[in-house]
């Protein structure tokens, strides 16, 4: 999906230029306008850390330079997929647990919402991929104690 060019520029650097220099598009069913979505996502803290959670915890595995694990079977370069630059939520409580095998001493749940004034999302199965503008607000995400069920 091509983005237009005025809404490239909210972007943060390397992927604004990565979509005006047609690099990388977005995939086709990417929304810019949709509900908000109630997500979970694992955030870094220790047992003691329950600062609150903010831009920090939603950096791209670009941004952490990381290398996410590569599905059986996907090749090629993993800087031409544009899920590299988006961060990732789950619809489900139990997905988010599962994967990061909770309970985890690194790592503690956030919820909150992931909205359309943030940047777009792309939903696949539970999971979604968000693409934050440059200095989204984070801050409906909130750390969820173990065993909260909300």
């Amino acid at each position: 999906m091509q983005v237009d060019k005025e809404l490239c520029l909210k972007f943060p650097v390397v992927l604004r230029d990565k979509l005006l220099n047609n690099e990388i598009e977005l995939p086709d069913t990417t929304q810019f306008e949709y509900d908000d979505l109630y997500t979970y996502r694992a955030v870094e803290r220790l047992a003691d850390d329950n600062r609150e959670v903010s831009l920090e915890d939603f950096r791209s595995y670009f941004e952490l330079g990381k290398k996410p694990k590569t599905p059986r079977g996907m090749q090629g370069d993993i800087t031409k997929n544009p899920h590299y630059y988006g961060v990732s939520s789950f619809l489900k409580r139990e997905i988010v647990e599962q994967k990061m095998k909770f309970p985890n001493p690194k790592k503690k749940l956030a919820a909150g919402y992931v909205q359309s004034v943030g940047g777009p999302q792309n939903t696949d199965d539970q999971h979604v991929c968000w693409w934050l503008y440059e200095g989204a607000d984070v801050s409906g995400f909130k750390l969820m104690e173990e065993n909260n069920d909300e």
